[in-house]
């Protein structure tokens, strides 16, 4: 074999050494930034989640957009802006509620490095329908527009939700319910194509967990209330008409407290050997760390006669001298010595029904499942 030949060979090995290396190196940029768009139904966010994820971002990015600090443009090309009037006008002449959307896109790049699974939120697409079925287009939002707000405003949840939820974390963890519209360019068109992506490229794996902090504790906002019972003696029954009747004598010896809560709009000061406590109503947030239940106290309602107080809250609870069986009030609250009945967990309400398996649930079950636990028991 002349000199000239093996020069040629050794050439060309290291032309295909090279391309092999290119095409290496584009295979894994590709694999790195992997465009997506996500299709995200109202009807398919399951229960479970504790928001309809849907419903709860159109109602931010809404009141997003009235605020005049975010800009909902026409489409993705961003050729002009709609402002919050124009959006208004909009709904108005369609008989739509951008709140009410069934159907949202979201823009996002995905990438998955080393099992390092992470994506970036750029924007999202709102549309609609009108009575008729006909499309009413509303535009596109930037993540970086709305980010403030995703952040910040709280989620309303039911009672399997979070009560400290805001919508970056729902996108950063992926929890709610989404098909594939686009993946790496390709049109996916079916739940069947949209399974085997998940199963394939995500798998086991959780999104962004840089962006949780690992100790996150659960919460609820509860609402419970106590009334004044004439059921025969029982330990719980007695606590809680103890509770009532320290909370009367504390006003009746408080004339001032009495007055600075409202006292002269419910009652007369001067019929004050009449002045009943019938019930309280106590707003609290209920934490679970280490399979524990605790309790804080964020405010409390008097009701004299039937009629409320203004509402007292912590700070203020804090400096009431009040002891109930030598135990002070907030501590006696916390404690739960007696029977209340739970009538709100988060935003959802509870029905007198359903009120003693809610606080079953919520000692016994997952907290994300309270629902299941109760339509189950």
């Amino acid at each position: 074999m002349d000199v000239l030949k093996m020069n040629y060979i050794y050439r060309m090995k290291r032309l295909l050494l090279l391309m092999f290396v290119v095409l290496g190196m584009n295979t894994s940029v590709m694999q790195a930034q992997i465009p997506v768009i996500l299709r995200v139904t109202a009807a398919e966010q399951a229960d479970s989640i504790g928001c309809n994820f849907v419903h709860e971002l159109c109602r931010i990015t809404y009141l997003a957009i009235q605020s005049g600090k975010v800009k909902l443009w026409n489409s993705l090309g961003k050729e002009f802006n709609i402002i919050a009037q124009s959006l208004n006008e909009i709904d108005a002449s369609a008989g739509t509620s951008f709140q009410q959307q069934e159907v949202i896109f979201i823009y996002e790049t995905w990438t998955n490095q080393n099992k390092d699974l992470k994506s970036v939120t750029s924007g999202f697409l709102f549309s609609n329908k009108n009575s008729k079925g006909e499309d009413v287009e509303y535009g596109f939002v930037d993540y970086t527009d709305l980010q403030e707000f995703l952040l910040r405003e709280r989620v309303e949840t039911n009672a399997n939700g979070n009560f400290n939820s805001n919508l970056a974390s729902f996108l950063n963890s992926k929890n709610y319910n989404y098909q594939f519209l686009q993946f790496a360019g390709k049109v996916i068109n079916n739940v069947t194509d949209s399974k085997k992506i998940r199963d394939e490229y995500i798998g086991s794996l959780k999104f962004n967990l840089s962006a949780f902090a690992m100790n996150e504790v659960p919460q609820k906002l509860v609402v419970w209330t106590l009334d004044k019972s004439t059921e025969a003696s029982k330990e719980k029954t007695e606590n809680g008409n103890i509770l009532l009747e320290e909370i009367g004598g504390y006003l009746r010896n408080n004339q001032e407290v009495f007055f600075n809560l409202g006292g002269d709009k419910v009652f007369n000061y001067t019929q004050k050997a009449k002045l009943k406590v019938t019930r309280i109503e106590v707003n609290e947030l209920w934490k679970k760390v280490g399979g524990e239940v605790m309790y804080d106290p964020l405010g409390l309602i008097i009701f004299i006669n039937d009629s409320p107080l203004v509402e007292i809250p912590y700070r203020e609870l804090l400096k009431m001298e009040l002891k109930v069986n030598d135990v002070l009030l907030i501590e006696y609250i916390r404690l739960k010595n007696f029977n209340f009945v739970i009538r709100k967990i988060n935003q959802q309400e509870i029905s007198r029904s359903q009120a003693y398996l809610f606080q079953k649930a919520l000692i016994q079950a997952p907290w994300n499942k309270l629902s299941y636990f109760v339509e189950n028991y």
